[in-house]
């Protein structure tokens, strides 16, 4: 009975930890030159384009690889580097690829590389580079994640600044107009009344902005924390 226990709370807090995960890499496969070819899956927040963006931007400072379909006159699906070397994966010359494209909420990556023109890597072939593969597709998935919710809070921050800043200025209109109202007459100041009153309604409506904005900062918080490699 003991033991069931056990196996109770184990398999919950493993449940707890896949829910808590920002990120999560499958093995998958995916449809590429008429044929299906082994390759890791993720979803991320981010759309495809700012998706490869970083996905151009890591290999190029981190492995001096240059991967080309994304630039001013481009923006591919598939992003590729052929003929290519990553020692962590083999010492052999590579083929890689990345589909990206817009999903619902965010985008989906597809990851695959191949040894020449049909050898492709995957966990049945080529396990041993297969596991290199997702140490590296990690390795970006962290850094780019944690970079993209930091620059995603600091955007949200700034509108809570900004939309702070415009209530402020409300309040003192309406604390203008109240002074201006007891030097003028009742109609002048009933006029102005209405007028502050429609400037409290409109701060109570940014008041709810900011709350909705502050709701969706917490929830980058709970995103970031969960940037678990996997």
């Amino acid at each position: 009975m003991k033991r069931i226990q056990i196996i109770i709370l184990l398999l919950g807090i493993a449940s707890l930890h896949a829910l808590s995960q920002t990120y999560k890499i499958d093995t998958s496969e995916i449809s590429f030159e008429n044929k299906l070819r082994p390759c890791f899956s993720v979803f991320y927040d981010a759309s495809a384009k700012t998706t490869k963006s970083a996905w151009v931007k890591f290999f190029k400072k981190n492995y001096k690889i240059n991967v080309k379909g994304l630039g001013l006159l481009s923006n591919k699906d598939i992003i590729e580097a052929k003929d290519i070397t990553i020692g962590s994966i083999s010492d052999k010359r590579m083929n890689m690829y990345a589909r990206v494209i817009d999903h619902a909420n965010g985008s989906e990556m597809k990851f695959f590389m191949s040894f020449g023109y049909d050898f492709f890597i995957g966990p049945a072939d080529y396990s041993k580079e297969f596991g290199g593969m997702k140490i590296i597709l990690n390795d970006f998935s962290v850094k780019f994640l944690n970079n993209y919710y930091a620059s995603e809070a600091s955007s949200l921050t700034r509108k809570i600044k900004k939309l702070e800043k415009d209530q402020k200025s409300k309040r003192n209109d309406i604390s203008k107009n109240l002074k201006k109202a007891r030097k003028e007459s009742s109609a002048v100041a009933t006029g102005l009344e209405v007028k502050n009153n429609s400037i409290q309604r409109e701060i109570e409506e940014i008041d709810t902005e900011i709350k909705n904005i502050k709701t969706e900062l917490e929830e980058i918080k709970v995103k970031q924390g969960g940037i678990i490699r996997n």
